[in-house]
């Protein structure tokens, strides 16, 4: 979705078209993330099966469980353009690991929950295998620049209109594909949860504000099962992002 898009959609909403303004101040660059029909090759961007690593990498280790292989983003991938988000780089290969074991000790809002591993040198990659019985099928990923809005009662506290009358909107834009379920940066977005899942800087001191880094709905394909079917938002703080330093992410699902 597009500014063009989103105000089309405002548009056609009476209760919404005198606040259109409004909205659209609300838009933040976000990159949809979408799956392709083939599967993913070596040094592409793709979800499921085995990551492709430097030959000094070692499968990161959970005390109560294994780490699971989300998949990678190669960021040369991403499309350019005005659209596309300056703060994330422009090149390099981002490897994402999430902790499981089977009675449940691991939770998805511990520190390590998510692993991430950036490199900007792919010149001496090779592909690892998991040291462990839970690999899936790969499938390649797709991007498209867009803009995302909050699509949550909790994420403003200055609604122009009774939140009520937002709840079938966004759930219509989610279902037609004009916000994306699967996304880059944008604002987090959730199934079940009843307050914003952004890390608060009383709990996670931090030297700048935390934001929305990866969104990502539950998938039986590569058995994701966030929270019950639910979504995974993966934070980031700013100046990290800004520093391509991706070595800690903050995690909610639900």
């Amino acid at each position: 979705m597009d500014l063009h898009q989103l105000e089309q959609h405002l548009d056609a909403t009476p209760a919404l078209r005198a606040h259109k303004q409004y909205f659209l101040s609300l838009a933040q660059p976000a990159v949809a993330i979408k799956l392709g029909p083939s599967k993913g090759q070596a040094l592409q961007s793709r979800f499921g099966g085995q990551p492709m690593v430097p030959r000094s990498f070692t499968w990161p280790e959970h005390p109560e469980g294994h780490y699971l292989f989300v998949g990678q983003i190669n960021f040369a991938e991403l499309p350019d353009g005005p659209g596309r988000p300056a703060e994330l780089p422009t090149s390099g290969l981002l490897s994402l690991f999430y902790g499981l074991d089977e009675d449940d000790n691991i939770f998805w809002r511990d520190e390590d929950y998510l692993k991430a591993f950036y490199w900007t040198d792919l010149s001496d990659m090779h592909e690892i295998v998991a040291p462990h019985r839970w690999v899936t099928g790969s499938r390649e990923v797709l991007f498209e620049n867009s803009i995302d809005i909050p699509r949550h009662e909790e994420l403003r506290n200055d609604w122009p209109v009774a939140f009520e009358e937002l709840y079938d909107w966004f759930d219509a834009l989610e279902e037609s594909g004009v916000l994306p379920r699967g996304y880059l940066l944008g604002t987090p977005s959730w199934d079940s949860l009843g307050y914003d899942p952004t890390p608060d800087l009383k709990e996670y001191p931090s030297s700048s504000h935390w934001r929305s880094l990866l969104t990502l709905q539950s998938h039986n394909e590569f058995h994701w099962c966030w929270q019950d079917g639910a979504r995974l938002m993966a934070f980031i703080e700013d100046d990290k992002l800004r520093a391509h330093d991706f070595g800690r992410l903050q995690v909610d699902c639900g």
